[in-house]
C-alpha cells in the first residue's frame, strides 16, 4: 500500500493530463518537423515561435522527457521522437564549429547563433543522452558522453574548484546552478551506464556542494559566488531560492542511494529553511529569499512546485512527517494555477504575487520539470512500480 495516499489522489488527473494531453501535444505541435528537433517555445495560442534561437538545453530536456516517457509506456511515439531528437542534437550542436563540446544555440536558419560552451547546457546534453542510453542501449552515445565530460574537465575546470559557468565565462560570477544540473547528469549516467567514472564525478559535485555552496550558518544554498567560490559581498550573494533547495534535496537523496553517503543533515537544513520561509500566504513557493528568510522576489513560477513535490516525496520516504500532504499540495498548486492554460496542453510558467500571468509565451523547457514531478509521484504511488 502506498505511503502517499494524498499524493496518489492528487496525481490521478495530472497523470492523465500528462499522458493524454501534454505528451501528445508537445510531441507533435512542439516538434519542428521542418528544421529538426523541438521548438524552443510556443506562443500563448499554441503556435510555434520560429524567430528565436534553439538552445541545446531545451533539446536535452526534451530528449530526457520522451526517452523516459517511452520507458514508462506513457507515449507510444516516444522512442521515435527520442531517436530523432538524439540525432538532431548530436548532429547539429555537438562540435558544430569544429571545436570540442556543444554550441549553446542555433539560429532560425540552422546556423550557429551562439558558439559559447555553456556548462548548464552541457549538463542537459548529458542528461538527455543518459536517458536515451537507458531507453535504447545505444553504445554509440557513450564516446560522445565521455568526450563531453573530458571537455568539461579540461576546458571548464576552475582553479578554486568545480567548473566555470561557460567558456569563455560571461562574467566574473560563479553560479551553483550549472553544478547542480551536472550533479543530476552524473547521477543519471551512473544509474544508466554504471561506470565508477560517472559516480566519481557526481561525488566531486557533492563535495563541492558540501564545502562551498551549502552555508551551514544559515542552512541555505548560495546561488552566486566570486571566482574563489566565496559568496558575493553584495545583496546578490545573499540570495537563496527555495526551489533550488528542494531540487538539491531530491538530488542528494538520489546520490545517497548510489553512494551510501549520509546526506540527511544537508537535506534537513535545506528543507527547514525552504519550508519555514519559502512559502507565501497564498500557499505558493516564492522565487527568491535572502539568507534571513526575507522575500526578495515574490513572483511565483511553476518549477519550484514540481521540485517541492519531488523533495517531499524523497523526504517522505526517509520518514519526514507531513510530506505526503505537502507533496500533494505542490501538485495541486501546479494544476490549479500553472497548467492547462492558456490552452489545454499548455502552461503559464510565471505569475505575479496576485496570480496574474507575467509571461508572453510557453517555454518548452517547462515540460522537463512537470514530467519529472509526475514520474516521481507515479514511482511512489503506483503498485506496478514499487
Amino acid at each position: 500500500m502506498s505511503g502517499f495516499p494524498n499524493l496518489a489522489r492528487t496525481l490521478r488527473p495530472l497523470l492523465a493530463w500528462t499522458k493524454d494531453t501534454a505528451l501528445p501535444f508537445w510531441g507533435t505541435v512542439g516538434v519542428d518537423h521542418k528544421r529538426g528537433g523541438f521548438h524552443e517555445r510556443l506562443d500563448l495560442t499554441g503556435a510555434p515561435v520560429l524567430d528565436v534561437p534553439k538552445r541545446l538545453m531545451v533539446q536535452g530536456r526534451q530528449l530526457f522527457v520522451y526517452s523516459s516517457a517511452a520507458l514508462l509506456g506513457w507515449y507510444p511515439g516516444g522512442k521515435e521522437l527520442a531517436d530523432r531528437c538524439a540525432d538532431y542534437m548530436v548532429g547539429k550542436f555537438y562540435r558544430a564549429d569544429g571545436g570540442p563540446g556543444w554550441v549553446h544555440s542555433l539560429a532560425p536558419d540552422g546556423g550557429i547563433a551562439n558558439p559559447i560552451r555553456d556548462g548548464y547546457a552541457h549538463a542537459f546534453a548529458l542528461l538527455g543522452l543518459s536517458w536515451y542510453y537507458r531507453l535504447t542501449g545505444d553504445r554509440q552515445v557513450i564516446p560522445v558522453i565521455d568526450a563531453t565530460i573530458a571537455h568539461l574537465d579540461e576546458a571548464f575546470a576552475a582553479k578554486s574548484g568545480g567548473y566555470l559557468d561557460a567558456v569563455p565565462p560571461p562574467d566574473a560570477i560563479r553560479r551553483q546552478n550549472p553544478h547542480m544540473h551536472l550533479f543530476e547528469a552524473f547521477i543519471a549516467l551512473a544509474q544508466a551506464i554504471g561506470s565508477e567514472h560517472y559516480l566519481a564525478h557526481a561525488t566531486a559535485m557533492f563535495e563541492l556542494f558540501a564545502s562551498r555552496f551549502f552555508q551551514p550558518s544559515s542552512g541555505t544554498l548560495c546561488e552566486y559566488m566570486n571566482d574563489k567560490l566565496i559568496p558575493l559581498s553584495d545583496a546578490k550573494g545573499r540570495i537563496c531560492e527555495p526551489g533550488h533547495h528542494y531540487e538539491w534535496i531530491w538530488l542528494l537523496r538520489q546520490y545517497q542511494r548510489l553512494s551510501g553517503r549520509d546526506v540527511a543533515p544537508y537535506c534537513e537544513a535545506l528543507y527547514r529553511h525552504a519550508d519555514t520561509y519559502g512559502w507565501d500566504k497564498g500557499g505558493f513557493i516564492v522565487d527568491e529569499l535572502d539568507l534571513s528568510g526575507s522575500v526578495m522576489t515574490n513572483s511565483r513560477r511553476s518549477w519550484p512546485h514540481t521540485e517541492g513535490a519531488k523533495a517531499n516525496i524523497v523526504e517522505g520516504e526517509a520518514g519526514r512527517a507531513g510530506s505526503d500532504a505537502k507533496a500533494a499540495h505542490c501538485l495541486s498548486r501546479l494544476m490549479d494555477t500553472f497548467l492547462c492554460r492558456p490552452i489545454p496542453a499548455g502552461w503559464i510558467d510565471r505569475v505575479s504575487a496576485d496570480g496574474a500571468p507575467i509571461v508572453e509565451f510557453m517555454p518548452t523547457s517547462t515540460l522537463y520539470h512537470v514530467f519529472g514531478a509526475v514520474s516521481e509521484a507515479h514511482r511512489v504511488t503506483s503498485p506496478d512500480v514499487n
